[in-house]
């Protein structure tokens, strides 16, 4: 992803369950959902090796 001001992403929560059923959420700034999903399998292994554990992207305003 290539580095973009800040002034111009959204905050973007993602949530998503572990092999134990537990939801859990992070959040990020992006330019749209699919880049919060590109950054949280960036920054989490958990979502990097088990990306269809995610059951939401919500965009906070």
């Amino acid at each position: 992803m290539s580095s973009v001001a800040i002034k111009s992403c959204n905050k973007y929560v993602l949530s998503y369950k572990d092999s134990s059923n537990n939801i859990h959420q992070v959040g990020f700034y992006a330019r749209d959902a699919y880049d919060c999903l590109m950054l949280a399998r960036e920054f989490n292994s958990y979502l990097h090796y088990h990306p269809r554990s995610v059951v939401r992207i919500q965009q906070k305003f």
